[in-house]
């Protein structure tokens, strides 16, 4: 029997039954996010391992918390997730596609490095590049969801001189920024302790790598989820309310209909959503790779030049 439950594919069919269970009775979910959040959870858990599935969760249970975090307040705001913020297919692929492509290339890289066909370091390139994605989706969903009630006006991530009404796509705030930063730094606490106590579960190879975890998870939560601020601001179908003025890529707002404005009608939160979860991963690859100097650099460029416009 202890054999039995010890299988990675039935341990992992019993948890996702019960979590999926959990998640939808919660309303985190609906039918379609249940079975889309069932295959990628599934997924993670097989190919990347505990460690990672532990982190995945970390963003589902984090993200539908905060989701419904002071929900009524959100919608006297009109800035609530809309289907009581339940989350669909739509949802769970643009933000679980990326880790889920990366949980198989950290699988796909350990078979690899046993018979010597690639570098063990790739292992871990891949899993900077999980974590990275897991971390700008954590980021920017809670700080989305907790960074409204932010009691200065935002700014717009395209020129931070100019202060925007909440929800308005591409703002951002002091409290969304810290909000990102704690996301980045749970996962960075959560993938360390794996590191430190059952190294096993973890692909590292050398303690340079263990201490790269934390400044890698904080940094691509930071970076990561201010990317998707500009990726929305830029490409999202862009939607003004004549009533409080707030830039949104609902079709209603305030109670009215909203005027079109700019982006691209087909681009939504969702796509918005898997660019930066690529562009997150993309930035954990590099990290990994120890090329901080780079992303430091490129980090400081935008700062200025956000400020200077």
């Amino acid at each position: 029997m202890i054999e039995f439950l010890s299988s990675s594919v039935i341990s992992g069919l019993i948890v996702m039954a019960f979590l999926g269970a959990l998640s939808y009775r919660l309303g985190f979910v609906d039918i379609s996010g249940l079975i889309s959040a069932f295959f990628v959870g599934f997924t993670v858990w097989y190919t990347g391992g505990v460690a990672a599935f532990t982190v995945l969760l970390f963003f589902f249970i984090s993200s539908g918390i905060a989701t419904k975090y002071k929900y009524r307040a959100k919608m006297r705001k009109n800035v609530a997730q809309e289907a009581k913020g339940k989350r669909s297919w739509k949802n769970v692929f643009g933000s679980g596609i990326i880790p889920m492509m990366f949980s198989i290339g950290i699988f796909v890289s350990q078979r690899l490095a046993e018979v010597g066909a690639v570098s063990p370091s790739l292992a871990f390139w891949m899993f900077g590049g999980f974590i990275g994605s897991v971390a700008t989706t954590s980021a920017d969903t809670l700080a989305s969801e907790i960074g409204v009630f932010s009691k200065r006006k935002p700014r717009l991530i395209t020129n931070l001189r100019r202060k925007v009404p909440a929800g308005t796509i591409g703002a951002v705030s002091l409290l969304g920024e810290g909000v990102a930063l704690f996301a980045g730094a749970a996962i960075g606490t959560i993938v360390s302790l794996y590191a430190l106590f059952t190294p096993g579960l973890v692909p590292v190879t050398s303690s340079a790598e263990i201490l790269l975890i934390f400044p890698l998870s904080v940094l691509t939560a930071f970076i990561g989820c201010n990317l998707d601020s500009l990726i929305g601001a830029v490409f999202q179908n862009r939607y003004v309310c004549e009533i409080c003025g707030a830039i949104t890529d609902k079709e209603f707002h305030c109670g009215y209909e909203t005027k079109y404005v700019g982006g691209f009608k087909q681009f939504t939160n969702a796509h918005v959503n898997l660019g930066s979860s690529g562009m997150g991963a993309a930035l954990g690859v590099v990290l990994g790779a120890g090329l901080f100097v780079w992303i430091l650099g490129f980090l400081f460029f935008w700062v200025v030049a956000s400020s200077s416009s």
